[in-house]
Parts: C-alpha cells; sequence; structure tokens
C-alpha cells in the first residue's frame, strides 16, 4: 500500500497497472513502424502541404532536383498517413527524382516495387509517368529486348489514351527511339507530341519535344532546322521551373549554335546549363557541357585548356554511364594531339576508342570517328588498318541514312566517296608494292626482265579489272538513282526516261494515278502505314500489267503508267483488275495492323497518244492525264476518265 494526500492509501496494483498500460502502447508503436519513415528529426507534414508539393512539382512550378529534399518528404508522409492517391502521384515523381539524380539501382527496385501494385494502375497517368521512367532505365541497359517490348506496349496504348496521356506516352517512346538511333520514329512521335503539349499549354513537354526535333534535324544534317527548334525548346522551357529541361534545351541549343560557328552564344548557353548540373551534382549533364567547352577551346587552339578539360571529362563521364561523351571526349583527345602532330600519341588514343566504339548510341557518331580514324592511319601509313576503318564507316553510314531516311542520291553520293577513298588506299598500296619490287630488283639483276614483264602483265589485268569493277558500279548506281527506293518501281526521273522514248516510237496511253485520301492515312495512322499502302500498289501494279506495259512512281503517292494500248476497253480492263488486285493487298495490310479502319482506292485518268496526232509531246499528254485524273477525283474518286 502506498499514501496519497487527497485519496488516502492507493493500492500497489494500480501502479503495476499503469505501468503496463504504458508498456502496451510502446510495444504497438514499434510493432507499427514503417521502413519509409525518417528518424526522429522527421516533421511530418500536413494534407494541404503535401498536396501543394505534389501538385507544384507535377505542373513543373517547382524544379525536381532543387526541391529534392520537400518531394522526398512528400513521398513519405504520404505513405506514413496512407494518403494512397497522393502517395502514387509521389511515387511517380519519386521515380522522376531518381532518373535524374542518376541512382538508377535504387529507381529499378522503385520501380518494381510500385507497377505491382493493383490499385495504382487505376490512376492512368501515375502508372504511364511509372512506365515513362521504367523505359528510361531499359533504355540504358545492354540488352534491348526489355525496352523494346515496353516501347510496343505503350505503342498500342495510344489510340485510347487521352491527350495528357498520350503526351506521357509519346514522350517515353521519343527518348527510347533516341536511344536506338530511330531518328525517323523520333522526329515522327515528337512532332505528334508536340502538338498535343501546345494545345494543352504544357511548356515542359514542349521544349522535351522541341529538343528532340532540334536534335534530330541536327543529327540528320539540316543544320537551319536543328536551330531553329534548338531555339524553341530554350523558350518553351524557360517558361517553367523545370531546370532540369532547360538545362538541356540551352546545351543543345549552344551545340547547334557551333554548328553555326557562333562560339560565344554557345558558349554562353553552355555555361547556363553547366552552372544548373553543377549545382545540382548532375554528373552525366556536367559530362555533356564540359565536353561542349572542351570542344569550343579546341576551336579557338586553345590546345593545352582543352586537352585537361576532355581528359578531365573522360572520368567524368565513365562514372556517370554517359558513354557517347566518354568517347567524344577521347576522341577530341586525339584530334587535338593530330592537330598539334603528335600523331603517335593520336593514334594511341584513336585505337582505344576503335576499341569499344560499339558503346556509342548512334551509327552517325561511329562513322564520322571511322573517317577520322582513316585519315589518322592514312597520315602514319597503316594502310590495311585505313583500309578497314573505310569499311566500317560504309557499314554506318548506311546504317545512318536507313535511320535518317535519307533520300537515294544523298546515300549514293556517301557511297562515291567512300569508294574514292577505297581507290586511294588500293594506290597507294600498289606504290607500296612497286617499291619493294624495286628494291629487289637491285639486287636481282639477273631475273629483272622478268620481274618487269610479270609486273607489267599485274599492272595491265589490275586496270582492266579496276575499269570493269568501275563500269559495273557505275551501271548499279545509274539503276539506283532510277529507282524508287520504297517500292523497287522506277521513279519520276526513270519512267519518264521511258516514257519520252517510247511516245517517239508507237501509239501508247499516258496514264496518271492518284491514292485517294492518301494524306488522312499519313495524318492518322502515320508515314509507317501509308508506305504499306505505297508497297501494296506497286505489288498490285506489278502483278496485273502486261510485259509491254510500265510504271513508276512519279512523285508522293502519284503514278505514272505507260500503256502499249490505245483500246479504251483494255484500258478499262487494266484499270478493273489493277482495282480488285489493289484491294486485296490493302486487306492484308490491314489485317496485319487492325488498327486501320479503311482501305484506299485510287483515281485514274488516261490520255491516249496516236502516231499521226501533232500533240504527242509527253509533257502536253502528262497534262492532259493530270487534268482527267482531276476530273475523276472531282467527281468523287475510285474511279477512271479516258480521252
Amino acid at each position: 500500500m502506498t499514501y496519497n494526500s487527497k485519496n488516502g492509501f492507493v493500492p500497489l496494483f494500480q501502479y503495476i497497472k499503469y505501468a503496463f498500460f504504458i508498456l502496451c502502447l510502446l510495444f504497438f508503436s514499434l510493432s507499427n513502424a514503417d521502413p519509409f519513415k525518417p528518424d526522429s528529426s522527421f516533421n511530418a507534414m500536413d494534407y494541404k502541404t503535401t498536396q501543394s508539393i505534389i501538385r507544384d512539382i507535377r505542373a513543373n512550378k517547382l524544379d525536381y532536383l532543387k526541391n529534392a529534399t520537400q518531394l522526398k518528404l512528400a513521398f513519405e508522409t504520404s505513405k506514413i498517413q496512407n494518403w494512397n492517391k497522393l502517395h502514387y502521384q509521389a511515387a511517380a515523381l519519386y521515380a522522376e527524382l531518381l532518373f535524374r539524380e542518376e541512382k538508377y539501382d535504387e529507381l529499378h527496385l522503385h520501380l518494381n516495387s510500385y507497377l505491382e501494385i493493383e490499385t495504382l494502375k487505376q490512376q492512368t497517368d501515375v502508372y504511364l509517368s511509372l512506365l515513362e521512367a521504367k523505359l528510361k532505365y531499359l533504355s540504358r541497359q545492354e540488352d534491348g529486348i526489355p525496352a523494346q517490348n515496353l516501347s510496343k506496349q505503350l505503342e498500342e496504348r495510344l489510340s485510347n489514351s487521352t491527350n495528357n496521356e498520350k503526351i506521357i506516352i509519346l514522350r517515353a517512346l521519343a527518348y527510347y527511339y533516341t536511344s536506338i538511333d530511330a531518328l525517323k520514329r523520333t522526329l515522327n512521335v515528337s512532332h505528334i507530341g508536340l502538338d498535343l503539349a501546345i494545345k494543352g499549354n504544357d511548356f515542359s513537354s514542349q521544349g522535351f519535344f522541341y529538343r528532340k526535333i532540334g536534335d534530330a534535324y541536327s543529327v540528320s544534317g539540316d543544320i537551319d532546322k536543328g536551330l531553329e527548334f534548338a531555339y524553341k525548346a530554350v523558350s518553351a522551357s524557360e517558361k517553367t521551373q523545370d531546370g532540369h529541361f532547360t538545362s538541356k534545351a540551352y546545351w543543345s541549343l549552344g551545340n547547334a549554335l557551333l554548328g553555326r560557328d557562333k562560339d560565344q552564344e554557345a558558349l554562353e548557353y553552355i555555361t547556363k546549363a553547366l552552372a544548373y548540373f553543377t549545382s545540382v551534382n548532375m554528373h552525366a549533364g556536367m559530362a555533356y557541357a564540359q565536353y561542349s567547352i572542351a570542344t569550343i577551346l579546341f576551336s579557338q587552339k586553345k590546345y593545352d585548356e582543352a586537352i585537361i578539360s576532355a581528359k578531365n571529362n573522360i572520368s567524368l563521364a565513365k562514372s556517370a554511364g554517359v558513354f557517347d561523351m566518354q568517347l567524344a571526349s577521347m576522341i577530341l583527345v586525339s584530334d587535338i594531339y593530330a592537330e598539334q602532330n603528335q600523331l603517335q600519341k593520336a593514334n594511341d588514343m584513336s585505337d582505344k576508342v576503335y576499341a569499344i566504339l560499339d558503346k556509342f548510341s548512334r551509327s552517325f557518331y561511329k562513322a564520322e570517328f571511322l573517317a577520322k580514324h582513316y585519315q589518322l592511319k592514312k597520315r602514319l601509313g597503316n594502310t590495311d588498318e585505313a583500309f578497314d576503318a573505310i569499311e566500317k564507316q560504309l557499314f554506318h553510314y548506311k546504317k545512318h541514312f536507313e535511320a535518317t531516311s535519307a533520300n537515294n542520291i544523298k546515300t549514293l553520293q556517301v557511297k562515291f566517296e567512300v569508294k574514292e577513298k577505297e581507290d586511294e588506299i588500293l594506290r597507294l598500296a600498289n606504290e607500296n608494292k612497286i617499291n619493294e619490287l624495286k628494291t629487289k630488283e637491285e639486287h636481282q639483276q639477273k631475273i629483272i626482265w622478268r620481274l618487269t614483264t610479270a609486273l607489267a602483265l599485274i599492272l595491265v589485268i589490275l586496270c582492266l579489272f579496276i575499269c570493269y569493277r568501275q563500269l559495273q558500279q557505275r551501271k548499279k548506281y545509274h539503276v539506283m538513282a532510277s529507282t524508287d527506293y520504297l517500292t523497287g518501281c522506277p521513279n519520276r526521273r526513270g519512267i519518264m526516261l521511258m516514257a519520252q522514248k517510247q511516245v517517239n516510237e508507237q501509239d501508247i496511253t499516258i496514264a496518271l494515278v492518284d491514292l485517294d485520301h492518301f494524306k488522312k492515312i499519313n495524318d492518322t495512322y502515320g508515314h509507317d502505314i501509308g508506305d504499306l499502302f505505297l508497297i501494296a500498289f506497286a505489288k498490285a501494279a506489278k502483278k496485273i500489267l502486261r510485259e509491254d506495259d510500265k510504271f513508276g512512281r512519279y512523285g508522293g503517292e502519284e503514278w505514272l503508267f505507260i500503256l502499249n494500248t490505245t483500246s479504251k476497253s483494255t484500258i478499262k480492263d487494266i484499270y478493273k483488275r489493277l482495282a480488285e488486285c489493289f484491294l486485296n493487298y490493302c486487306i492484308d495490310v490491314r489485317a496485319e495492323n487492325p488498327q486501320i479502319e479503311w482501305s484506299v482506292t485510287f483515281s485514274m485518268g488516261a490520255a491516249i497518244s496516236y502516231s499521226n496526232s501533232s500533240s504527242n509531246d509527253i509533257d502536253k499528254l502528262i497534262k492532259q492525264a493530270d487534268d482527267l485524273l482531276y476530273r475523276a477525283k472531282d467527281n468523287g474518286r475510285n474511279q477512271l476518265f479516258i480521252e
């Protein structure tokens, strides 16, 4: 018993009861501890404050990296308080934060944890944002299959998504397509995403898509367009508080300005980007910006400063996992040594790049390096290694032009340039052999006439062989220059040559065909689907035309036919069979692409030429056929007009 001044003696078991109650409370609090709960210094925010931070970051009113502490606190608070809807929004923002902080292992665990939550999938925009972060993470991995599979899943979701959801998907796809050097696809999705972002006043996404479009144009060689879109990217990004995207836009604009030899203006923008990346300790961004600054120093002939900056950037880029910048910095070091005529040092560094060339993300970068590698090997007299470099350069240029949809003429120009370099290497190799033979001849006077005869014979055979190969190559390139790359049929140049020849020799019919509503196909489903219908039409024409009839792609979706007949009934029969055959091929295209809702038809205008007519000029016939074609279109399309 104990004594209480008010109540007198209190039983001892009351104290035991109070002690037991306190222990129970302590046990309960420990058993409900959350792994995400911070330590004693953690100050939980209320709902409105947490909601405000998440809303402002989602709306790009706050910078992710500059407000990382607040974002993490909002993420942890919303989880502890079981504000699930708010917490899932924070989880998506936190995934993007981890990506920008370059914490890729932690990001991987975070995504695996949240993407499995079924209730989260009901918040479609949040779920798609997490998938966007996952695709960006997978794009950095050596195994490209998971990223490819996820990109296909996102592509399939596009048609059934809202505009805001489409922007998220298109942002993810643009990032992925850039990582695999698919510049044509990058441009396609970025243009679509840009239109949606403009309609939704989403300045952050506008800046992102402008930058992707500008970078794609710059890489494909259209410097003016690249610069135009780079300026637009900066303008849009500066309307947000997203320092990450804004600094990337500064860096892209700086590099576009370098392509126009505006070093001082470029340096201003790149310095802005570097200041931000440094302030948030973003190594990848620092690597990109410092490489550009080293390039400017090199162009200003400040070789000592440039080489120190480039060497420091090699280790920085490697630690950040930015292999493009690692290799680019190594190439810059080699270029500086070569400029100073320190060829052995330049060669050693160039060989190191050559050994890890596959780490470059784009074929264009590989081809550009191999061009420099070839020149260096040529200066050092390493003929075999120079020849190997030129072969690989041609291979990567082909891949680059396929990715950028460059036209056949540009591809041929590159092939001719590379061929000239090959011939130069062969000549150097032959000169070396001749010099070796002359040296031996001085020591073998007794058999000099045999060696001279043999050498002359070899040279004659070699010259004949080279001439023969050049003739064959010229024939091959002539055919290629007259052939449409997509469909394999004659292009405008090729079909016009045929038409000009035949109109002067015999009675023929010139017909023009135009695919109906083809622009709608391209606008609705993209140019890749449009290309499938063009290929289908070419297949149909090849199948039904007679041996003496010719056709070719006149331009876009328009075709020119040379029919070896003046019979209107025969022309009508050809039109009918062509329409039926094309319809069958369209059905095959739709079967493989279920999203297509209608088949394509075509209209035809046919102008008959007679040998005794005064209007046998090919241009007049084409004009007449074109007028008839437009009459067919004005009359409702999917029909034939003959005259």
